[in-house]
């Protein structure tokens, strides 16, 4: 029910009353990190209840999605905590995930099934084993059993690529329109919530996940559709009807409005799209943190559901970046000291005899077999067998070379054979003069490789740095800057990092703690004692938490260093630590706990005795 349009007044402050969490994106790093907040809030009580029972709202992206996903599905199920904690331990421990993907995407009968339209890619290998290993085939439908659990919303977030926006897979188990299931320009419609409910979890993972450069985007909606026969299908024609877009002349139309082939609306109708890609939500928030701030205001703009009284962002991305560094120039020696004209002129000498070549290297091979068939000695027989089939395979090439029309055009005048006309030909001709062209082909023509070989490094390496640490990174700066600089939130937000107790960040933790106008009140000793001495056995584990690669897996090295154990002991203490520093600032503060004083009080008892523990042994609580 809205308020005329008019948003109500601030709402009551009921510390730990109403918990809202964003788990953020960063592989398995980011599901254990989450894994292990969520077990310290379920050892953590408040009136005899664990504080995961006052969670209402979970928000998530990329790595962040896999333990939303399972955690959430599981209490909507009725599973039991200790129950969900040990499977999700099973399952994104080692390398079973990833060679099941491999298999998968090399067996021709899991890309044949009717009704199953997935493009055979790498993304859609890891959709099929998610649904295989970690949700049993489970549909958005989970959220709408409320036996278990009463009011409760989800968020998955992905990135979509026709607006370039956030696109959000919401779930509060109505069907209620108000949810917006995608963003402004890109939704499904009202008529469409139960095509939704039908999603696989597996396949809103994917999307969520789909980080790139590591893989290509999923694509809505070939990539949803399934046919488990008598369990349920999808199709793609349901999944078109489902979605309503706003294209770029203001106009309101459904995917499914387009008639043609999607290479044909391109042409034809420019306006229109029958399908969009969607890849890591991460590109436009890898903390999920923007979904969680609009949660919140849309809550203070209605009667019901209440807003958050606690916020916290559990986030394994942090604002360290590594310099960059200029790749090194080599000698020119070797390969490395001629020009690319060198390279050209030899290959134009090889190609005025492709027969000779192609023949000779048919007899090398067939010698070479012949020698590894009959030799007995296996350092005969094994470098024959390889030379025999690198020369085969090279025939088989120059046989294909010599046949296609285009390679035979240059084989018949190889001394035309240009391959900067290529370049020539790629570089967009209205932005450089037939001057400019020529002074760069000739320079690249005279250049040594050695010099070609770091300027393509340098470009390669700068590029990389861009997009996935420049990018992220001031992305997430500007997220969190209009999320700190908001005083709606004020002593209701709780950031939650994973480096914050590392050895890496001892100094500039120490020093905000230390700077009363940084943090906002200041230490007694007592706060001091607590917050600051005895870190040391936490922050090795932290920092070993911290440096983990963002992958989809725990390799043979991370088992043998335990990191998964040390990634949810880190989430546990680290959560601990930032709960007790949260409610010593409401009290040095003194703010109004609306008569919540003995919860937040009985509260604090416990965080001190946890933390306590954590000092002496970080791994007390794992198990």
């Amino acid at each position: 029910m809205e308020n005329n349009g008019q948003p109500y007044p601030d709402p009551q402050f009921n510390p730990f009353q109403n918990i809202a969490l964003a788990f953020s994106g960063g592989g398995y790093r980011a599901a254990a990190f989450s894994l292990g907040v969520l077990s310290y809030l379920e050892n953590l009580e408040l009136n005899g209840l664990p504080l995961t029972k006052h969670i209402s709202y979970v928000s998530s992206t990329s790595g962040g999605t896999i333990t939303n996903l399972l955690y959430t599905s599981a209490i909507h199920k009725g599973i039991p905590f200790d129950e969900f904690y040990e499977q999700t331990k099973t399952k994104l421990n080692g390398e079973d995930l990833l060679e099941n993907v491999l298999t998968i995407l090399n067996d021709d009968k899991c890309w044949e099934k009717e009704g199953d339209e997935k493009r055979r890619n790498l993304i859609n290998a890891f959709a099929k084993v998610y649904d295989e290993m970690l949700f049993m085939g489970d549909t958005m439908e989970v959220y709408s059993n409320k036996k278990h659990v009463s009011k409760f919303e989800v968020c998955c977030n992905a990135t979509e690529f026709y607006r370039g926006l956030t696109f959000r897979f919401k779930a509060d188990g109505t069907k209620k329109w108000y949810q917006s299931i995608g963003n402004r320009y890109l939704k499904f419609d009202n008529a469409g919530i139960e095509t939704f409910q039908k999603l696989k979890l597996a396949d809103v993972l994917a999307a969520s996940s789909c980080f790139p450069m590591g893989f290509e985007p999923i694509v809505y909606p070939e990539d949803f559709t399934y046919d488990d026969g008598e369990k349920g299908k999808l199709t793609s024609q349901e999944l078109r009807e489902a979605i309503v877009y706003e294209d770029y002349n203001e106009e309101k139309r459904h995917l499914s409005d387009a008639f043609m082939t999607n290479e044909e609306v391109h042409t034809k109708q420019p306006l229109q799209i029958r399908s969009f890609g969607l890849m890591d939500g991460g590109i436009t928030d890898n903390q999920a943190l923007k979904s969680l701030m609009l949660a919140d205001e849309n809550r203070r703009n209605k009667k019901k559901p209440n807003p958050f009284d606690l916020m916290i962002i559990t986030d394994v991305s942090s604002y360290f970046m590594d310099y960059y560094e200029v790749p090194k120039q080599y000698e020119a020696k070797g390969w490395r000291g001629n020009n690319i004209d060198h390279y050209v002129k030899v290959l134009q000498k090889i190609l005025k005899y492709p027969k000779r070549i192609q023949y000779l290297s048919l007899l090398i091979g067939i010698v070479c077999l012949a020698g590894g068939i009959v030799s007995e000695n296996l350092y005969v027989r094994i470098p024959g067998l390889i030379i025999s089939g690198i020369a085969i395979a090279f025939f088989t090439i120059m046989l294909i070379i010599r046949r296609w029309p285009v390679t035979r055009e240059i084989l018949r005048q190889p001394q035309s054979f240009d391959p900067l006309k290529i370049i020539r030909n790629a570089l967009p001709v209205e932005s450089f003069s037939d001057r400019i062209i020529n002074k760069i082909i000739d320079y690249l023509k005279l250049s040594k490789l050695n010099v070609l070989e770091q300027m393509l490094k340098a470009r390669i390496t700068s590029v990389m740095s861009m997009v996935m640490d420049v990018n992220l990174k001031q992305v997430r700066r500007l997220i969190y800057e209009m999320f700190f600089d908001d005083k709606r939130w004020d002593n209701r937000r709780l950031p939650n990092f994973i480096y914050e107790l590392s050895t890496f960040n001892h100094t500039s933790r120490y020093n905000r703690l230390h700077d009363k106008d940084r943090l906002g009140w200041k230490l007694t000793p007592e706060d001091k004692r607590l917050l600051c001495d005895d870190l040391d056995k936490v922050a090795v584990i932290a920092e070993k938490a911290r440096t983990m690669g963002t992958t989809l897996w725990f390799d043979k090295e991370d088992q043998k260093n335990n990191q998964l154990a040390n990634i949810i002991k880190t989430g546990q203490f680290t959560t601990c630590m930032n709960l007790l520093e949260y409610v010593i600032a409401l009290e040095r503060k003194a703010v109004d706990l609306n008569g919540q004083e003995d919860n937040v009080k009985r509260i604090k008892e416990l965080l001190i005795s946890d933390i306590t523990n954590f000092k002496k042994d970080p791994g007390y609580l794992y198990t």
